[in-house]
């Protein structure tokens, strides 16, 4: 895999294939990246003579831009609609981008976007819908650092396997992909959302069923967030298999929101921290999604290790869940407990060290404060 930067150079030396040309068997090859839990991709927006960085996220149906870029950039404002993300429904000016380029020299012409200002990662300017993926037939190919696309159609599809899914959504609001899987013995529909940093999301509709949403099991606490201003509260567990196609995943972390949350169409969504081990294609004339096992390994896990979520009530932090079988949990921390004697930037950067790492704690419980240190561990 290529690094971000030199992404950048090659947007810069891209010859210009314009999007409407016409001929047989093109590919047109993108470099990508899988970085700080995102997939990125270079491109230039319009006349803008710097190339940026965009997050490839295909569980949206919308590509956005950092609203202020898009202001400095002289991006016109066409109008605003509301967008549903997993925080609720927000309102967005949209933007006509012009044309969008990349490396291989395939041009979007009329992009349009929607400005935000949430942070979608480290340099991004933006992030690009699953339309990228879904226009035409594309190849995600995480072990080359590839994006391939085929405008006049992917010429076979050896060595891949075709999953039982469909293509939601419409060319004006953005067509994304469900797909079979099975976690657990289940089956559901699933988004395919590299936008997603971690292995498996249950939705609220599904949680119940699901049978994972249980305080008898050893889970870390977290909350769900996206577009809008709302937070839906989940439970990192670990799950039985998952089987994508005849592609398994032994024990992945679930994220499970909690029962009767609002969310998207379908059970769930898997995330970067599955899909970066497969290759994907897109077949868009049947709306088909295959597949292929690769060779790349298993991310780092990541979950809170102390098993604590906190919130703030005023000038006050008070410990808002304790994960069951967590280092908090065996430390007799309870939900309730105030934390003194510390600052909440502070308390974010000690809950978030590594395993094998030292919390220690002020808290306070019916009046009496104790010290307390939690070994942070891998606990799930």
């Amino acid at each position: 895999m290529i690094d971000r930067r030199t992404m950048l150079g090659a947007v810069v030396a891209a010859p210009l294939f314009p999007y409407a040309a016409r001929g047989e068997g093109r590919r047109l090859v993108n470099s990508i990246a899988v970085e700080d839990n995102r997939v990125w991709i270079a491109a230039q927006i319009g006349t803008d003579p710097k190339p940026r960085y965009f997050v490839i996220d295909t569980g949206a149906n919308v590509s956005l831009i950092n609203d202020a870029l898009a202001k400095r950039l002289g991006m016109k404002v066409i109008g605003q609609s509301d967008l549903l993300g997993v925080g609720g429904v927000s309102r967005f000016p949209y933007y006509n981008g012009s044309e969008l380029t990349f490396a291989s020299g395939l041009r979007v012409p009329n992009m349009l976007f929607a400005g935000t200002d949430a942070r979608l990662g480290n340099d991004a300017a933006g992030a690009l819908s699953a339309g990228l993926f879904t226009s035409y037939d594309s190849d995600l190919d995480f072990v080359k650092g590839e994006w391939r696309a085929y405008p006049d159609g992917r010429p076979d599809f050896a060595g891949l396997s075709q999953l039982k899914s469909r293509f939601i959504g419409d060319r004006m609001r953005g067509v994304r992909i469900l797909a079979d899987a099975t976690l657990g013995g289940r089956t559901g529909e699933y988004l395919m959302d590299t936008g997603v940093p971690g292995q498996v999301v249950i939705e609220g509709r599904a949680a119940t069923r699901s049978g994972l949403w249980s305080a008898d099991r050893p889970y870390a606490p977290a909350q769900g967030s996206g577009i809008g201003r709302a937070r839906v509260k989940r439970r990192i567990v670990r799950g039985d298999t998952l089987t994508i196609g005849s592609v398994r995943f032994d024990r992945p972390l679930v994220a499970v929101s909690a029962p009767g949350t609002p969310g998207h169409e379908g059970d769930g969504f898997i995330g970067l921290g599955i899909l970066e081990r497969l290759h994907l294609t897109t077949q868009i004339k049947p709306g088909a999604l295959w597949i292929a096992a690769n060779d790349r390994p298993a991310p780092a896990e990541r979950y809170g290790f102390s098993g604590l979520w906190f919130d703030r009530e005023g000038d006050d932090i008070v410990v808002g869940d304790v994960g069951t079988g967590s280092p908090a949990a065996a430390a007799g921390i309870k939900v309730g407990d105030r934390v003194s004697s510390i600052i909440w930037e502070e308390l974010l950067r000690r809950n978030s060290q590594p395993a094998g790492s030292d919390m220690a704690l002020r808290v306070v419980s019916g009046g009496k404060g104790r010290d307390v240190t939690l070994k942070l561990a891998p606990y799930l």
